[in-house]
């Protein structure tokens, strides 16, 4: 009966284990970003920007580009900025710069719980000399594991420079730079790429004096303005 009784206790503990489980899948993903401002103090320059890719060797033409490029003109949009069409007709030009770091192996350790013959496990042991049972000694009652996870940096990065050096010198004379980072379990820089803009629109053209954490998920209002319905049939990663 005893055997019986604890059986149905860790049947029951498995249940709910799946109950939480389940509850997860259905919250909302959810971003922890890291995002650092610069700005040159005193520039005053006009409102009317382009933007052009910032990786090395980035070309207009990307699709992945041209997609992110319309998440950052809203972005300035809603900062006040006006977008143009060519550099000529631009007081500054944004720089755009983004991408996934290698991934990033972590350990981590816990103890699980060792089991005995009667199906109970330590540090509690069966007594022979009572019914019922009595607590085993400390220490031995669990083993460790270890496991591993993988993380992924996923970064963002806008540069505003003047846009007469840069048209006459090639030279990025930089007024403002607003730099986002964020780590996670997923390396799909299209689903994250959106939460990163919607954190950074605060903190375009300004000094944060330091790296601030800003915390963003899918019911953000500007993310949600940014991204539009989604498909119903979309599947999401881990985040």
């Amino acid at each position: 009966m005893e055997r019986l009784n604890t059986k149905l206790l860790i049947v029951v503990f498995g249940v709910l284990m799946a109950m939480l489980s389940g509850c997860s899948v259905n919250a909302p993903l959810q971003f922890r970003t890291e995002i650092d401002a610069l700005a040159a103090p005193g520039a005053t320059i006009g409102n009317r920007f382009l933007v052009l890719p910032g990786n090395p060797g980035g070309n207009e033409q990307d699709l992945q580009f041209i997609e992110f490029k319309g998440y950052i003109e809203k972005v300035l949009a809603n900062r006040g900025f006006v977008k143009v069409a060519t550099a000529q007709d631009s007081d500054l030009v944004v720089f755009l710069g983004y991408g996934v770091g290698q991934p990033e192996v972590h350990q981590y350790a816990y103890d699980v719980p060792m089991w005995n013959d009667w199906g109970y496990f330590y540090p509690y042991r069966r007594s022979f000399y009572y019914r019922g049972f009595y607590p085993g000694f400390a220490g031995t009652g669990y083993t460790q594991r270890i496991d591993t996870y993988t993380t992924f940096r996923r970064y963002l990065t806008l540069e505003a420079c003047e846009t007469g050096p840069y048209l006459t010198q090639q030279q990025r004379k930089q007024l403002w730079k607003t730099s986002v980072q964020s780590s996670g379990a997923s390396n799909d820089l299209r689903l994250v790429f959106p939460y990163m803009a919607a954190a950074m629109q605060g903190y375009i053209g300004a000094n944060t004096g330091h790296m601030v954490t800003v915390d963003i998920d899918e019911t953000d209002p500007l993310a949600r303005s940014l991204l539009g319905p989604l498909p119903a049939a979309a599947a999401l990663p881990p985040r």
